[in-house]
């Protein structure tokens, strides 16, 4: 038996594939050492788990982002045809794009997405986390996803768009439904298709009327910058203008969920490092780094190779799938010592979490203040923070490493 036919032989492996693997770590380290560019007939796409190989795939521009051809064609007839609608608007989504396209949109929301518009949000934020801590220290328990990790970013999101916050539990659906859709890989998106069209649906036409009043009454709101360049030169076509304004509602909040969780879960885990950040607060930005590369919130960047290429001696052809595994790569022990320790002061921490290249994360300098803002703001107001209840339960996806619910005593 081959190297590669014994990976396949693993349970973890199918597990894995089918979406429903808790610990995908040991599985990384096994396919980085034996075959780290791994051809995976269940999602018909290469996996590529050595960080310097996914982070020269996310700078090669023979790996296209432009890739919801890839989605489409794996699903069958009739359902392909039926959920063209949803292709046609994720396609427009900034992360699906290539230059010129992403270079145009992209310039666009740098106006108003900037690293200065992090910091000033930065009081906000602070408010909007304290009022949540109010509550939450009253009941002494909380599911922190649901009553923190969620509302806080979902609500700095919409500040910034514009979007009143009055559907949080829809809001939470459809951004779910939609990033199942858009962070499968190969013939499972067959079965978040039909949901994540609902949302699609929903979603936009909630957005559509959200720009009618925009273009009637402009506000100090991202919303309303995108809808005033809608007919400008080098503005947005209407099915741009949705898909950019979905994917930066989307994109805005749900990093940040997970960051928030795993970075919680992470420090419960290793109660040293707790006590070492409540010593050191200064190591907070730090903190959060380890974080992102220790459960990094996105785990995979899918790619669409425009010609024939070879990796590690694996001949890559034109219009295969490419799984670029950013989890995969940010536990690389070539490249991080002791990868599975969790070192909240760990130097040079060049992980992936946020892509590399012209697709890195604009959301970024955001995450990283929100995280910073609301872990200290955490720890600085609840001397003590227990897991209680049952295990962590993780979504059943192998893009977005989050937490569904995280139970815990605050006093």
């Amino acid at each position: 038996m081959t190297r590669t036919g014994r990976i396949e032989a693993l349970e973890d492996y199918h597990r894995y594939c089918a979406g429903g693997l808790t610990d995908p770590y040991p599985l990384f380290h096994r396919l980085r050492s034996e075959d780290p560019v791994h051809w995976c007939e269940p999602l018909n796409g290469w996996l590529v788990t050595r960080h310097d190989d996914v982070l020269a795939g996310l700078r090669d521009p023979r790996l296209a982002s432009d890739r919801i051809s890839l989605s489409m064609n794996a699903m069958p007839e009739p359902l392909r045809t039926q959920m063209c609608p949803l292709g046609n608007h994720v396609s427009n989504w900034l992360g699906f794009t290539d230059p010129p396209k992403h270079t145009r949109m992209r310039a666009l929301i740098m106006k108003v997405f900037t690293p200065r518009l992090a910091e000033e949000m930065s009081p906000r934020i602070a408010e909007i986390a304290t009022g949540l801590l109010d509550r939450a220290l009253c009941g002494g328990e909380m599911d922190f996803m649901g009553g923190f990790a969620f509302p806080l970013p979902a609500s700095v999101i919409c500040e910034i768009l514009g979007i009143p916050m009055d559907y949080q539990a829809r809001f939470r659906r459809w951004a779910e439904d939609m990033l199942l859709f858009a962070g499968a890989v190969g013939p499972s998106i067959a079965k978040v298709a039909v949901p994540a069209h609902k949302s699609f649906v929903e979603l936009t036409g909630y957005f559509r009327e959200l720009t009618l009043q925009r273009r009637r009454d402009p506000r100090p709101d991202l919303l309303s910058a995108l809808a005033a360049v809608e007919d400008e030169e080098g503005g947005l076509s209407e099915a741009e203008l949705m898909g950019l304004s979905v994917f930066l509602f989307i994109a805005g909040h749900e990093t940040t969920v997970s960051l928030l969780g795993n970075g919680l879960l992470a420090l419960l885990n290793h109660p040293d490092e707790l006590t070492r950040l409540r010593r050191e607060p200064g190591l907070m930005a730090s903190a959060v780094e380890e974080f992102l590369r220790y459960e990094s919130p996105i785990q995979i960047a899918t790619r669409r190779p425009i010609e024939d290429l070879a990796m590690r001696e694996k001949r890559i052809r034109r219009g295969q799938t490419v799984v670029l595994m950013l989890g995969a790569a940010n536990r690389d022990p070539e490249r991080f010592p002791e990868p599975d320790r969790l070192d909240i002061g760990r130097p040079e921490n060049k992980h992936t979490a946020f892509g590399w290249g012209s697709h890195f994360c604009l959301g970024a300098p955001l995450a990283r203040i929100e995280t910073q803002i609301a872990l200290r703001l955490l720890l600085d107001r609840a001397p003590t923070i227990q897991r209680i209840g049952e295990a962590p339960q993780w979504r059943a996806d192998n893009n977005l490493r989050s937490l569904r619910r995280l139970d815990i005593n605050v006093s």
